[in-house]
């Protein structure tokens, strides 16, 4: 099998996801400029050329605005479709460099199981990866179902690609999804910042055969969760919350007085509900954390196009000596009174290491 793009130091990825076909829109959400909330879905392939190393990049450069020819083959080689496009580098300071193209496909192709890629005189084989039954159920944080969007979005490092299907009736779901490192989930449903917020989980490893991911939400979002150890063996853990309730009235004050919202407008107002330790809950695997300190701290937002400082929260929790060296899933609970409404949230952070 041909292996140019390979042999030139780049490494070619090719993904194929089978979503089913719907668009289902909500309005727009208040106060903020932002598209209406829609949940689409439909098949489609995201083809990634990536370097090796920091010393390709130019050849990466070099592939931009070329054309190309993507054929999907099947077991045995047989052509399954043929998609034709133009490569777009991808220059992000939220992903690395790469060059690639995402395209709707006109149905399902669950039979490939190959990709042949053609640039000009270069051609590359790539094996697909296989398909992992994503699974589980969203509940309220009483156990009650919820109707909400289940999506798996860009496979890590990757600017593209998303896996997405709707629970049904008791609140279950199950998807194929092609085997990867998800950058994030979000579960949510159409009432997206008015009566609900959004459940996160982060660096998602959708890599053995199936991957178990139930989960809840309602009124608190709680973003950009990240954590490391320290040498005191206890955990730094850094997120940012909104809530619909205090966020809004913040929100709805500020379009009052200027007739929209941005960014930069988010760096000059507390957005955040305020925090206390007894209004957080941490669990690594199944083991509840003792949560030392809660401090608010500011981060940088340059990179999504305001050189301004929004805030957020760091925690720092004790690892139990009973734990063992490994790696876990960190789950994060909100719970406030806010404006006397009752709010709770949750986020996940998988590939936590321990040592």
């Amino acid at each position: 099998m041909e292996r140019d793009i390979s042999r030139q130091g780049l490494k070619t990825y090719v993904f194929v996801f089978n979503n089913d076909v719907f668009r289902e829109c909500y309005g727009y959400v208040p106060y903020i400029k932002e598209k209406e909330v829609c949940y689409e879905s439909y098949p489609h392939v995201l083809l990634v050329i990536a370097s090796r190393n920091p010393l390709n990049v130019k050849l990466l450069q070099d592939l931009k605005d070329r054309e190309y020819k993507l054929s999907l083959l099947g077991r045995s080689g047989e052509k399954l479709v043929n998609i034709n496009g133009k490569l777009r580098y991808a220059s992000n300071p939220l992903v690395p460099e790469v060059v690639g193209d995402q395209q709707r496909l006109p149905g399902k192709f669950s039979e490939a199981k190959y990709a042949l890629l053609e640039i000009g005189s270069l051609r590359e084989y790539v094996e697909l990866p296989r398909h992992v039954h994503v699974y589980g159920k969203v509940t309220d944080f009483q156990g009650r179902p919820r109707q909400a969007y289940v999506e798996l979005v860009q496979p890590y490092g990757f600017p593209g690609g998303m896996a997405i299907t709707k629970t049904r009736s008791d609140g279950s779901y199950e998807m194929l999804v092609p085997k990867a490192v998800y950058h994030h989930a979000f579960i949510c449903d159409g009432g997206y910042a008015r009566s609900s917020l959004e459940f996160y989980a982060w660096r998602v490893p959708v890599e053995n055969s199936s991957f178990r991911l139930d989960a809840r939400f309602d009124k608190v979002e709680i973003y950009r969760l990240t954590a490391a150890e320290t040498p005191e063996r206890t955990l730094m853990v850094h997120f940012v919350v909104w809530d619909n309730s205090y966020t809004n009235r913040v929100l709805e004050n500020i379009y009052r007085e200027k007739g929209e919202v941005s960014i930069k407008d988010i760096c000059m107002h507390e957005t955040m509900p305020k925090l206390e330790k007894n209004n957080i809950e941490m669990y690594l695997g199944d083991n509840e954390l003792e949560i030392r300190a809660l401090n608010k701290i500011y981060y940088s937002v340059k990179d999504y196009g305001e050189d301004c400082l929004s805030t957020g929260y760091v925690a720092e929790a004790k690892i139990p000596t009973s734990l063992p060296k490994g790696i876990y899933p960190l789950r994060v609970i909100v719970h406030i009174t806010s404006n006397g409404v009752e709010e709770w949230g949750e986020s996940i952070l998988y590939g936590v290491e321990v040592f």
